[in-house]
């Protein structure tokens, strides 16, 4: 059945909106997506529409699990609010929705986002991410790799003159063995460049109602997480990987960064300005990073670190408090 045929009372969307109130019935559509060499694949869109914060990778789960209870199991996306094409009586226009998912699809192929305008990212260009939640923001300029590696949550905002760096092994292309051994021949013969870029996930995740200052410079080759409302100042740096400086005698910008470690910055977190955030790091909740300071080491929950490399100076709650 195709999206257009669709029956507008279904009963199930309004038995989803009653049991999570982030959703509405009037705000949710089916899609049969095309898929290549195989049958199409249910899937309903939602909107979001709540009023917390939320997790909507979560959401989505939960959702999943409650029409699976229903006797159905189609994959679930949420979408922003305004996503979904409207009639003008205000319903989804389900004629409309898959030259809309089309051009999200498209727009997912994009490997660069470059915006010099001193405005915020526009419409369009929000389904290049892999999510992009309600509400949410990016000032521009900015220029963002492989943008479909980075999910945004609801109300984020980015400051001016961002830039984020993804690196999955496509940002590659076998480019780094390519370039050393037409640079320095003599030398990239006796080193092994095989599967240097395998294994980079490249997942990048804000939280919702997190706040980043101005120029921000994020790089991911594995994984970087923000959580709930964090708040960071201006010049922020976080990664998760490092130059290889193993290989001595090719120069480090022909090599691939290393695979990396994971950050994990947790809720409520603040970090001061002009902070660097290295790999392998986790801030918990509602610690404080002083400015200037360089986070090398993990930092408890309710902790102030702070300096080069930075330290534990204080807790804000007793020591047992982890949670």
């Amino acid at each position: 059945m195709s999206a257009a045929s669709q029956p507008r009372d279904d009963r199930s969307l309004e038995t989803l909106a009653g049991r999570f109130p982030q959703l509405r019935a009037d705000r949710m559509a089916w899609f049969d997506e095309p898929r290549e060499n195989a049958a199409p694949a249910r899937v309903l869109f939602a909107e979001f529409h709540g009023g917390r914060v939320d997790d909507n990778r979560a959401l989505e789960g939960a959702i999943s699990g409650a029409l699976a209870e229903m006797g159905t199991a189609p994959d679930v996306e949420i979408v922003r609010a305004g996503w979904l094409p409207l009639r003008a009586d205000g319903r989804v226009a389900l004629g409309e929705l898959g030259a809309r998912h089309a051009a999200a699809v498209e727009a997912k192929k994009r490997a660069c986002i470059e915006d010099g305008s001193f405005a915020v990212l526009p419409e369009e260009m929000k389904d290049c991410f892999k999510r992009f939640g309600t509400q949410s923001k990016i000032r521009t300029p900015c220029e963002i790799t492989f943008p479909k590696c980075v999910s945004i949550g609801n109300w984020v905002s980015f400051g001016r003159y961002g830039k984020i760096v993804m690196l999955p092994k496509e940002a590659f292309g076998g480019a780094c063995g390519v370039l050393a051994r037409r640079h320095y021949p003599e030398l990239a013969e006796g080193f092994d460049f095989t599967g240097w870029d395998d294994d980079r996930p490249a997942d990048l995740v804000l939280g919702d109602g997190t706040t980043l200052g101005d120029r921000y410079f994020i790089i991911c080759t594995l994984s970087v997480e923000f959580g709930k409302h964090v708040m960071t100042a201006s010049d922020l740096f976080v990664s998760d990987c490092h130059h290889i400086f193993e290989e001595v005698e090719l120069p480090p910008v022909l090599l691939p960064p290393t695979k990396g470690r994971p950050v994990k910055i947790g809720d409520h977190v603040w970090i001061g300005i002009r902070c660097s955030i290295l790999e392998g790091v986790t801030i918990g909740r509602h610690a404080v990073i002083a400015a200037h300071s360089v986070v090398k080491e993990d930092v408890p929950p309710y902790a102030l670190a702070a300096g080069t490399p930075a330290k534990v100076r204080r807790f804000f709650a007793p020591e047992s408090n982890d949670s």
